[in-house]
């Protein structure tokens, strides 16, 4: 069995994965579940975590951290996801990683679930994990591929997924996709990084402290000097409601509706993350 998939799939060892990331990054879900010293003897066996307890490989204690909490501790937005999921036959989750989100929609009976992923290491994995739980080569297809020119034919599925993913990407080009790929009558979900999310990655999550940030904040300085710009993918990236609102009005997209929590805002009104669904 694959090293990281066996991780995932034993329930102690995935928390204990889980818990790592989430002290690492200020995440407070996890502040409180510290594993008993044989699961950190064995998580440093097997090159998870270094002698002084950091995780080797910070992905993959991210794909530990989601495949915990959306099977053990779903939160409002998972809940959200899997209520909107409901009764949807054949469903893309763009962006998937490791494939958390596909574990949890495998609940709901689809038919048919892609997943697709630009990271070649994510959908490796993935797929070892669909082999070790005998998940059926007909259910799930794996796929590493650009979000950009998603590799489906046009209205494959009557449900896509794009979590915490579209704010790094070519919105428009991904939401263009999104609804050719979507059936009419389809729906669409996205999670994306709101207008809260600076402030709780800078101080909730101890982002000021990181040595990424400082380059990140020097790069915007001297981005003019540069030919490629750098951190294009950086966390700094978010959306305003308004602004994705009018995005998806502007691809097509009707019945568009706003899903926010309480739990998930700063300041009362500031969203650290939100969620939209609409229909093709």
């Amino acid at each position: 069995m694959d090293l990281k998939a066996q991780i995932i799939l034993e329930s102690v060892l995935l928390a204990g994965t889980a818990y790592f990331f989430s002290i690492e990054n200020g995440i407070r879900w996890g502040s409180g579940e510290l594993p008993n010293p044989e699961v950190r003897r064995s998580l440093l066996a097997k090159g998870v975590i270094s002698s002084d307890g950091k995780l080797i490989d910070p992905s993959f204690g991210y794909a530990c951290y989601e495949h915990y909490r959306q099977r053990y501790k779903p939160d409002s937005f998972d809940r959200l996801l899997q209520q909107e999921a409901d009764q949807h036959r054949r469903i893309l989750d763009l962006c998937c990683g490791a494939g958390a989100t596909i574990f949890s929609m495998l609940q709901q009976g689809p038919e048919l679930i892609y997943g697709i992923d630009a990271d070649a290491e994510q959908t490796a994995l993935l797929e070892a994990l669909l082999r070790c739980t005998n998940i059926p080569d007909h259910q799930v297809i794996a796929k590493t591929a650009d979000a950009h020119h998603i590799p489906l034919g046009d209205a494959a599925v009557d449900m896509a997924i794009c979590r915490a993913a579209l704010q790094y990407l070519d919105a428009e080009q991904t939401l263009e996709e999104l609804y050719r790929v979507l059936s009419p009558g389809g729906k669409v979900f996205l999670l994306v990084h709101g207008s809260g999310y600076n402030w709780d990655y800078l101080f909730t999550r101890k982002g000021i402290l990181k040595l990424k940030t400082f380059s990140f904040v020097k790069s915007r300085l001297y981005r003019s000097r540069v030919a490629e710009p750098a951190f294009s993918r950086s966390q700094a990236n978010y959306f305003t409601t308004k602004m994705l609102g009018k995005m998806l009005e502007a691809q097509g997209f009707r019945h568009i509706q706003l899903h926010t929590f309480a739990d998930s805002m700063r300041l009362g009104v500031l969203p650290v993350y939100f969620a939209m669904t609409a229909v093709r």
